[in-house]
């Protein structure tokens, strides 16, 4: 009898252990609960984002704003729009959920993205990389080659690091997922280093539901952030911009003197060339990371101390802090967020017409979104997870290893931008405007009939940007006293025309100094120069 009784308690003892030993393997996550943080995802991203619009590309050298430039009769929080519009910080993110509705799919191929965004984004709301993707898709090429530095100069912008920190939501706790799903729409429109800051951020999402409950807010941001870095090889100007303000803020004795830490970015990665990073843009990928890691380590995990850095920060700021603001209201969720701002009449509308047309939902709502977002979770957790869903909770086994670090060998992108107001280049009838902000570097030069421009640069490879339109004419092209022929700049793919159209390319040029001549026909039509890129 005693034998028995010895049996049975080692086997209950072996049972007791394979239990804790599975739910040290297992996530388990309450759907309603995560609906609530996908509401306050969506309501985070939209106060952040219209909070910081009103400063976007307002400062971007200096003097730079500080922290008494917010508040009351100033810059201010933006709370009580009803409804919440739209903005590219969002919309994107928005169309890509639908997405996913639509083709019933958590893994959207090439042609499937290229299917939506023709059908729902569009000017006059897009910029830079955003803005070369579509124009190439509208023109047949399916992304991932959207995002190519051959084939989109503007692929080291910001575009991806505010259209894709969905793809983190929608895979809790489970970031090697989360970089499965989010891959092709990243390389929609990112590359290297701007893959590897959307990437960062994707990650901090995925992880939010995994964060230590007993730690503080700015604890779990500290953690968040830190497992994030180990994606990024020690090589790319990302890793240097996170290690370089994390050292930073912990070496500030006044933590609320952030200024000095931005100041310091400044200097660092916009006046000087650092860890191969070399300022272009306000919107560059690179500067705005940084920023980004500035308003993350001194808001301490704080929505309104980070989204007040954010804004005040310089640059893009309303695309930064639009990250910040879903991610905290990710880890806050919506009652949370209510709880922050001591406020419960926030609205729950969304209007995605405002900026992307022909949506099945024109005026949709951020209980719904979430709801629907829950949905598309269910689907990643049974397909993607080899997860279950039990009752109201979801079973989702950890990954069986850690984040690891991108294993692209360090590689130099050799393409260098010749903007149209450039000195060097002679025109006869063109002309370079500036608010063009569609255009690269907000500067666009046109053309009409018999006019001309030239120039001369040194390298071994060339390629001429223009916008096309309805009223585009003909443009001839002669290089090194080649004629190369004919090229049209008229084009019907939107009444709003195509920017970072590639009109020609010569790839197999004798290294040393050539001469290109763009010469406009005889009629009045529209002909224009965006950029030129070469490989010196």
């Amino acid at each position: 009898m005693k034998n028995l009784s010895d049996f049975l308690i080692v086997i209950l003892l072996l049972i007791l252990s394979f239990s804790c030993q599975s739910q040290k393997d297992e996530l388990v996550v309450n759907r309603a609960e995560y609906k609530d943080q996908l509401k306050g995802f969506w309501l985070g991203g939209c106060i952040a984002n219209w909070t910081g619009l009103p400063t976007e590309n307002a400062r971007t050298d200096f003097p730079f704003f500080t922290d008494d430039d917010f508040g009351p009769g100033k810059f201010d929080y933006v709370l009580d729009q009803d409804p919440w519009g739209a903005d590219d910080d969002t919309d994107i993110e928005y169309v890509y959920q639908h997405a996913m509705e639509k083709f019933n799919t958590y893994l959207l191929t090439g042609e499937q993205i290229s299917t939506v965004w023709q059908d729902h984004i569009g000017l006059p709301q897009l910029w830079v990389s955003n803005l070369s993707a579509l124009g190439q898709m509208q023109n047949g090429a399916i992304p991932h080659a959207t995002s190519l530095p051959e084939n989109n100069p503007m692929w080291d912008m910001i575009d991806a690091q505010l259209t894709t920190e969905i793809f983190g939501a929608f895979t809790p706790g489970r970031p090697d997922v989360a970089l499965d799903v989010a891959h092709l729409p990243i390389r929609t429109t990112a590359y290297l280093h701007s893959e590897w800051a959307s990437e960062f951020y994707i990650i901090m999402h995925s992880l939010v539901a995994t964060v230590d409950q007993s730690l503080s807010h700015k604890d779990q941001v500290f953690w968040l952030a830190e497992q994030a870095r180990m994606r990024v090889p020690d090589w790319s100007y990302i890793a240097d911009m996170y290690d370089f303000v994390k050292a930073a803020y912990r070496a500030n004795p006044d933590k609320d003197n952030w200024e000095l830490t931005r100041d310091e970015v400044a200097q660092r990665y916009q006046h000087t060339v650092t860890a191969g990073y070399k300022y272009k843009y306000p919107w560059d990928s690179g500067i705005n990371f940084a920023a980004s890691m500035v308003s993350l380590f001194y808001g301490e995990g704080d929505y309104k101390k980070t989204i007040r850095i954010g804004c005040m920060c310089g640059w893009d700021s309303d695309n930064p802090t639009s990250t910040w603001g879903g991610l905290l209201g990710l880890l806050y969720g919506h009652e949370g967020l209510q709880a922050h701002f001591n406020k419960t009449d926030f609205s729950d509308d969304y209007n995605i017409a405002r900026t992307r047309f022909n949506m099945p939902i024109p005026l949709d709502n951020f209980t719904d979104m979430a709801e629907r977002g829950v949905g598309i979770i269910d689907d990643i957790v049974v397909g993607a997870m080899g997860g279950s869903i039990e009752g109201d909770h979801w079973i989702i086994p950890k990954a069986a290893t850690g984040i690891e670090v991108s294993e692209v060998p360090e590689t130099l992108v050799p393409w260098e931008t010749i903007e149209d107001n450039d000195p060097r280049w002679i025109f006869k009838g063109f002309e370079s405007f500036e608010n063009n902000w569609n255009a690269s570097g907000a500067t666009l030069a046109f053309g009409y009939e018999n006019c001309k421009a030239e120039i001369t640069f040194t390298g071994t490879a060339l390629q001429y940007y223009a916008y096309r339109s309805p009223k585009g004419g003909k443009v001839n092209i002669t290089l090194d006293g080649i004629s190369y022929g004919e090229f049209s700049l008229e084009n019907h793919a939107s009444e709003h025309g195509q920017h970072y159209v590639k009109i020609f390319e010569k790839l197999d040029l004798i290294p040393g100094s050539h001469t290109l001549i763009i010469q406009g026909d005889e009629n009045s039509s529209e002909k224009t120069i965006d950029m030129l890129s070469v490989i010196k």
